[in-house]
């Protein structure tokens, strides 16, 4: 009666171990799911920002006055920097290993994250700013062949264009804002 006694209780302890991992399995790719959400349209992001790089780049010798140069070199920085940025914040918040970490330290390395993610997010927000006030006479220049400059044109757009982009980004902000905490509370829930 005994040795059964402790076979059973070998099985059930067996069994919670198989489930309990089973759970954090399933969390963890919940969570990264959650955060794919975010990944996604950023790795996209990137893909257009690296092509309008290397188009502004093959380019650069049409810029023929010293401020196209420089509005087109700092479209160029802008350009290369928000991609990478944003996708190193969204793998730094990917990479919490539920599995190898207990509890608080998988919610220490998720927020160091998420901080991380926020910061690269606002950062983002200017830069685009300074890429919205750099790109349109470079684009101007390369597309259609005039120093946008010279026109009155090129601030109807500025005064068209910045309501629109502060908008967008606070609406992308938001969203991303409420994908990172539901990916916190799929995190949170393993307390339980």
């Amino acid at each position: 009666m005994r040795t059964l006694w402790q076979e059973m209780s070998a099985e059930i302890e067996k069994q919670k171990k198989l489930t309990d991992s089973l759970i954090i399995k399933m969390t963890q790719s919940d969570h990264r799911k959650k955060l794919d959400a975010i990944l996604i349209p950023e790795i996209a992001g990137s893909l257009v920002c690296l092509a309008s790089a290397l188009y502004i780049l093959i380019n650069l010798q049409k810029l023929n006055t010293w401020y196209l140069l420089v509005c087109g070199i700092a479209c160029l920085l802008v350009l290369f920097l928000l991609p990478a940025l944003s996708i190193k914040a969204v793998y730094k918040m990917r990479s919490v290993n539920i599995s190898a970490n207990n509890y608080k330290q998988s919610l220490q390395q998720y927020s160091k994250g998420r901080m991380q993610f926020v910061f690269a997010q606002k950062l983002s927000f200017y830069l685009g700013a300074i890429l919205l006030v750099a790109v349109l006479p470079v684009m101007s220049m390369l597309i259609g062949s005039k120093d946008p400059f010279m026109t009155n044109r090129l601030w109807m757009c500025y005064v068209i264009m910045f309501p629109f982009f502060y908008l967008f980004s606070r609406w992308v902000f938001k969203k991303y804002i409420k994908t990172i905490r539901d990916a916190e509370n799929i995190l949170k829930e393993l307390e339980g």
